[in-house]
């Protein structure tokens, strides 16, 4: 996802104008927030997405600053509104060029794999010791014990689940606006080549700095 159709940090009042919009009760308002946050990722993941989770947070974080235009005149199934923005989410994420990833995957060479877990190591490094440890336990484990393990990690810093996600997802991002800075960087010290008067490689370290 580039910086550029990334969305904007979702504020604390536009998620608990949200949470209201959907039922006057927390707790409930909270229920039908995991539910629609769930079919969201389900028909994403349907369709093939490989980003679904991440691209239900960005419907939702639309959904939610959109709300204040909206609570008093909408009418019908709040569902199907988020379903509406979520396919002109998908269809955006179709258009876009493709970006360099998290980590990457079995298709990319050893070089290619080895400057990507550089520029993460760095992008870790820059991050606070409360946000590095949140986003590196978000993402510790697969499937049910994922899912285990963040409740875990909610009810340690006594917060929702849905506050836990929102604050990973905002740290995913600054991640990933790190990484693809570095790896730019490391692209254009490799095209300029080595410097009248500077050792071989001394492009790739500065871009390994980010």
């Amino acid at each position: 996802m580039s910086a550029a159709t990334r969305v904007k940090d979702l504020t604390q009042p536009d998620f608990e104008r949200l949470l209201v919009w959907l039922d006057a009760d927390r707790e409930r308002a909270g229920e039908i927030y995991e539910r629609i946050r769930w079919r969201l990722v389900t028909i994403l993941a349907s369709r093939g997405c490989p980003q679904a989770e991440e691209l239900a947070d960005e419907t939702i974080d639309r959904v939610a600053r959109r709300v204040a235009d909206i609570e008093r005149t909408y009418v019908g199934d709040k569902a199907i509104y988020f379903l509406g923005v979520m396919n002109n989410v998908h269809h955006e994420y179709l258009r876009r060029p493709a970006s360099p990833r998290l980590l990457p995957n079995q298709d990319d060479d050893g070089d290619a794999r080895e400057q990507i877990h550089l520029c993460l190591d760095t992008c870790l490094e820059r991050l606070g010791p409360y946000s590095r440890q949140l986003i590196e336990r978000y993402y510790a484990a697969d499937k049910k014990a994922k899912i285990d393990l963040r409740k875990l990690v909610a009810r340690e810093l006594g917060i929702k689940p849905a506050t836990l996600r929102l604050r990973a997802l905002r740290i995913r991002e600054k991640l990933q606006t790190c990484i693809e800075s570095c790896l730019n960087k490391v692209s254009a010290a490799r095209l300029r080549g080595p410097q009248p008067g500077s050792p071989a490689g001394v492009g790739g370290r500065e871009g390994h700095s980010g």
